[in-house]
């Protein structure tokens, strides 16, 4: 042997070696990356001595049999550099006096589902290097000003999941992100935390906010709030929060959110741009109340119990781009309700009551962006002929689910690039020609369950088409045959071809007595073919999703 490989060759094998347990502990753990090993049926922190643990970063430990002791007595220097350490697979863990004190180089520390009732600020060392705790789904009650003591390092903390009725949060000058969920809250306090960016406080049992909630938290970008049992939100409360930018307060208790707060400063501005209020007891909507929001773009008032709508509701909203009121009881539209929010693409107004459309709730002027309306699930008997006329740029229009009897040109003329049309389940009779040529851009037509027997010159209509519902109508049956050849030669899709309409259950087409397609109402009534036509009966919203969703 030469004497480079004197010394060469035992250099490998110490390499290879360093960061490795030895033999003897093969069965105990096992490496699963660089410097990373799992470790099973650990007792104590103590059985991994003379492992060669030094040189560990990453530490998870699985138990079957064995409980885990930590932190009675015994010294971990054998774990110096363990930077990571992950016991969720080892619960139960029965934590002592010194916890985790005996790691003080430790950064990220997992304790998701291990049993935990209590855990204290002495279970950590002075001065923890800690960044990342998960310590969520126990069962831990309180978290006060003692235990974060020796954690201001913290960046990331999740405590979702537990117990807790109470937690008093100090001045944590790192934190990022505090998850709080799914407890019992019913108080929550915080000091300055200058680099929070999310609190997540949903499905708790908090009732009332006011102004000191979130002083401290300046530079907080979200903000969860939902599921929990707010009825009372003071002015202001929000002023502090200049930085954030979404604010979700679903599914709480609030027949109202009061004016002023947001903040009742003149020219001051919020850069909030998502607010979800839906899911609440909201009657009524303030005038200005929202003129502090000009960076929203997202607002959801859907599933409340909301009865009118005007234009002051909706003041300083000028970025707005998505609104979401369906699942209320709006009954009145005032005019030029949406007639400022220049910015808007979607506005969803379904399953509410209206009956009628008004002429000027979109004003008189073009809503440039404009491109989805959902009226579906209202009680429409009647739309203004010009009720779109500021909606030229509209590519999805939905008005199913309502009691619709006849359709005017005028209210799709100005609409040349609509793409999809949602017209099922209305009381429909007859479409006519002209409002039939109108729809030259119309990609998908939805005109199930309604009452009609014909279409008029089906074959110079739709150049565009590509997706169908016809059943549930009373076509003529050779009506009905020049209508599916048509789609067929066209390769058009038929969106719900699963229904009992195409497995034979029901008719698809009324004989008549008469071999030809009679496209004249008037004689379609003379025959009786409408007389005894029932109508497939339908839940309002059950088609609530929609059916192109798929093909989207």
């Amino acid at each position: 042997m030469t004497p480079t490989a004197n010394w060469v060759l035992p250099l490998f094998l110490c390499l290879l070696c360093a960061g490795f347990p030895s033999l003897h502990g093969a069965d105990l753990c096992q490496p699963v990356g660089w410097r990373n090993f799992q470790c099973n049926e650990v007792a104590s922190l103590q059985d991994l001595v003379d492992l060669g643990a030094e040189n560990w970063h990453t530490l998870s430990i699985r138990n079957v049999q064995a409980e885990l002791e930590v932190g009675s007595g015994e010294t971990a220097d054998h774990l110096g550099n363990l930077l990571d350490l992950d016991l969720t697979g080892a619960a139960p863990i029965n934590l002592h006096t010194s916890g985790f004190a005996i790691l003080p180089h430790l950064r990220y520390l997992n304790l998701s589902g291990c049993g935990l009732v209590n855990i204290r600020g002495n279970h950590f060392a002075p001065e923890s290097a800690l960044q990342r705790i998960d310590f969520s789904h126990n069962q831990l009650e309180l978290l006060d000003r003692d235990f974060f003591g020796n954690l201001r390092k913290l960046i990331y903390a999740n405590f979702s999941h537990n117990a807790l009725q109470q937690c008093d949060m100090p001045h944590m000058p790192l934190l990022n992100r505090l998850e709080l969920g799914h407890n019992r809250l019913v108080n929550a306090t915080f000091g300055v935390c200058p680099q929070l960016q999310e609190l997540i406080l949903n499905d708790n049992q908090l009732a009332q906010l006011d102004v000191n909630a979130f002083r401290g938290l300046h530079g907080l970008l979200e903000l969860q709030l939902s599921g929990n049992r707010l009825s009372s939100i003071g002015l202001e409360t929000f002023q502090p929060l200049a930085q954030l930018r979404k604010l979700n307060l679903s599914q709480n208790a609030l027949d109202a959110l009061r004016p002023n707060v947001f903040g009742a400063v003149q020219n001051f501005v919020l850069h909030l741009q998502q607010l979800d209020l839906s899911g609440n007891r909201i009657r009524l909507l303030f005038d200005n109340q929202f003129r502090v929001l000009a960076r929203l773009q997202m607002l959801d008032v859907s599933r409340n119990s909301i009865a009118s709508l005007s234009p002051g509701h909706f003041v300083g909203l000028g970025s707005l781009r998505k609104l979401y009121l369906q699942y209320n009881a709006i009954l009145e539209i005032k005019p030029a309700t949406f007639a400022a929010l220049l910015n808007l693409d979607t506005l969803d107004l379904s399953y509410n009551n209206l009956e009628f459309l008004e002429e000027q709730i979109f004003g008189s002027n073009t809503l440039p962006r404009m491109r989805r309306l959902n009226l579906n699930g209202n009680r429409l008997k009647q739309l203004h002929p010009l009720a779109f006329s500021s909606l030229p740029f509209l590519d999805y229009l939905k008005l199913g689910h309502n009691e619709l009897k006849s359709l005017d040109v005028r209210m799709f003329a100005p609409m040349r690039r609509l793409q999809k049309l949602h017209l099922g389940h209305n009381l429909l009779e007859e479409i006519n020609l002209d409002v039939l040529e109108s729809l030259s851009s119309v990609q998908e037509i939805l005109v199930d369950n309604n009452r009609l027997t014909f279409l008029a010159k089906v074959n110079v209509s739709f150049p565009n088409l590509k997706r169908v519902s016809i059943e549930g109508n009373p076509w003529q049956c050779p009506c009905f045959v020049k209508l599916q050849h048509w789609l067929a030669t066209r390769d058009v899709v038929y969106l719900r071809d699963n229904t009992g309409y195409y497995k034979g259950e029901r008719p698809l087409c009324i004989v008549t007595n008469v071999d030809y397609c009679i496209k004249n109402l008037q004689a379609v009534r003379r025959l009786g073919i409408l007389g005894d036509f029932q109508g497939e009966q339908v839940e309002a919203d059950a088609f609530d999703d929609d059916a192109s969703a798929a093909q989207d």
